[in-house]
């Protein structure tokens, strides 16, 4: 537990300790119910308004709880009610998650070697819940959107479908509080000299280097890091200059690019520039000082939810080529322009391979991504001041009461749940579903690659990012395309669009829109009206556009079942051992589409 935390009186730290467990075991009911890898027995007959649940587990343990299930079949539990109890006895008040998992181990397949490492991604993850709830306890809905975005991103309990959403294996206390997002630390970059004839370059034609190093150096701090280079005698021409995140630097960059350092290859400067603070993405850092500056993306080598957070060297030369693409789409197309979608460009990347990793080509992947940079513009660039940009995942955060943060949006904006949420999706999933349709481009669109931009609490356009791998082509030849580099799209991944058609229903309606939804209706607007909402304006949208006819049955978002992609099976199916490729997500029994449900209602 944190020092912030062990500082607090005993009661208080139990209180907070207790309530995160509660809350992390309520998800974990709910979210391994849904992947179908436990199976909950209701108590009586299901009512609408929910009912009781028991889960009896091999082990002679059974949990009891209460919950209501959504239209997406999920169970959404309610946290008091979860009690333990073993072979009949009495129940357990203190309920403590990782004790879960051992009582499960045999249902969720989990050998020794792999439980343990669980439990160890599971304690650092309690760690961090332990200071969210700390953070908005307290803290209401009202108080929580009027935070600045940077900020306000320290609340947010972060991916909604993992249930070890903060594991970052790899870190320890200090670690956490000195880089995790929910600590909101001020970070100071460390600065690295890079041999150009090994280091790989990408660069916008309208951007000069200076423009990277003052993302994040003001001229004072420019004029301190030239003279370091003059001491060093590090010429410009042969060295391009490059910040790396402190913590890569001095865990994996010192020892295992020591050659290259002990040649000279690699010279290290030092820390310099503007405080920068972690998003919720942790590797992507934005300028406290200056946030209208260029957001940096940088390599941490540890595994978080589902991989190690690298960054691959084979999008590097065409990230600037694909996100220029985009926005002179986003520019020049009615359907983008008449909603003012923002494509925030990845102007620059660099890429630094490893010179004996890279000759292990089926070496373990992490190997491969541990020394790069991304450069991304900011939001707050392209926002007017009268904006306000948030992840999408904020709608469905809610506030230390159990309020969700988008019904307050909702009463500020003075609409009614209806006309906000109409336009909501005409900003967000209509062209993000134009993309597809119009060009064969899916976006794995989930609650930290959407950022909503606000204007008076009401939906006013999108901004979307993050296409150096979670960008997807169709894999025929949609005359669209033509307009893209030969060598983007060498290296871009294809799909057939039965596959590309997942980014936007998995990543965006089963990652977002199913926690929205749910939210709104424990407050009473049904998910019946919600998804009937999206589909009018769907089919608004197509209809406008008969043109595109061939193109909406390729890529239907009506059919009467879709795809449900597991995650958490994943880690409780591979364990914890290196792969030459990032895991594949587990598929269950296909999900009945809320899409056509509401549809065959009308």
């Amino acid at each position: 537990m944190n020092q912030a935390v062990t500082a607090l009186p005993v009661n208080q730290r139990f209180d907070f300790w207790q309530k995160a467990n509660r809350r992390l075991l309520a998800k974990t009911l709910s979210e391994l119910s849904w992947e179908e890898a436990i199976i909950p027995k209701a108590i009586a007959p299901e009512e609408e308004s929910g009912g009781r649940f028991i889960l009896e587990l091999k082990s002679g343990v059974n949990y009891r709880f209460y919950a209501w299930r959504t239209i997406w079949d999920q169970l959404i539990v309610d946290t008091e009610s979860i009690s333990r109890s073993y072979l009949n006895s009495r129940s357990d008040s203190a309920l403590e998650v990782s004790q879960f998992f051992i009582d499960a181990r045999e249902e969720l397949g989990l050998d020794s070697a792999t439980l343990a490492n669980f439990l160890e991604e599971l304690a650092n993850t309690l760690m961090a819940e332990v200071q969210v709830q700390k953070n908005y306890h307290q803290k209401s809905a009202a108080e929580l959107i009027e935070l600045e975005d940077g900020e306000l991103q320290c609340y947010l309990d972060g991916h909604p479908k993992v249930t070890v959403s903060k594991g970052r294996l790899g870190w320890g206390q200090e670690d956490y509080q000195g880089y995790a997002t929910e600590f909101l630390p001020e970070i100071q970059l460390e600065w690295v000299a890079l041999s150009r004839e090994n280091c790989r370059l990408s660069l916008a034609v309208d951007l000069q280097e200076n423009d990277l190093i003052s993302a994040v150096l003001n001229s004072r701090e420019q004029a301190k890091l030239n003279d370091r280079c003059r001491q060093l005698n590090i010429d410009a021409s042969n060295f391009f200059l490059m910040p790396v995140h402190p913590w890569q630097w001095s865990n994996r960059l010192v020892n295992l690019f020591a050659s290259e350092i002990a040649a000279g290859h690699i010279v290290h400067l030092g820390n310099y520039g503007d405080p920068m603070l972690p998003q919720q993405s942790l590797r992507t850092l934005s300028n406290k000082k200056r946030p209208e500056q260029l957001n940096i993306k940088l390599p941490l080598s540890i595994l978080n939810t589902s991989c190690y957070r690298g960054i691959p060297g084979r999008y590097i030369q065409a990230g600037p080529m694909v996100s220029s693409w985009l926005s002179e789409i986003a520019a020049s197309d009615p359907i983008l322009s008449n909603r003012r979608t923002i494509i925030l460009e990845e102007p620059a990347g660099a890429f630094y391979p490893n010179p004996q990793f890279k000759q292990i080509t089926d070496a373990p992947y992490r190997y491969h991504e541990m020394l790069g940079c991304i450069w991304r513009q900011s939001v707050h660039a392209k926002t007017t001041d009268s904006e306000r940009a948030i992840l999408i995942s904020t709608l469905f955060q809610k506030d230390g009461y159990g309020y969700p943060l988008i019904c307050e949006y909702i009463h500020r904006s003075g609409l009614t749940t209806k006309q906000w949420l109409s336009k909501l999706f005409d900003v967000v999933v209509v062209p993000l579903y134009h993309l597809l349709c119009q060009y064969g481009v899916g976006l794995v669109a989930h609650g930290q690659n959407i950022t909503l931009v606000l204007d008076n609490h009401l939906p006013v356009r999108v901004a979307l990012k993050d296409f150096q791998g979670d960008l997807r082509l169709i894999d025929q030849d949609f005359p669209e395309l033509d307009t893209l580099s030969d060598y983007a799209r060498s290296v871009t991944t294809r799909l057939p669009a039965a596959h590309l058609i997942h980014d936007l229903q998995t990543g965006h309606f089963v990652t977002v829109l199913r926690f929205i939804s749910a939210c709104l209706a424990e407050k009473g607007f049904s998910e019946s009206r919600f998804y009937q909402l999206l589909g009018e304006q769907l089919k608004s949208y197509m209809k406008a556009h008969p043109e595109l006819e061939d193109r909406f049955k390729l890529f239907d978002l009506f059919t009467p079942e879709m795809a449900r992609v597991c995650l958490n099976r994943v880690r409780f199916k591979l364990g914890y051992g290196d792969t030459s490729e990032r895991p594949l997500p587990e598929l269950g029994t296909p999900l009945k589409n809320p899409l056509a449900i509401t549809l065959r209602e009308e």
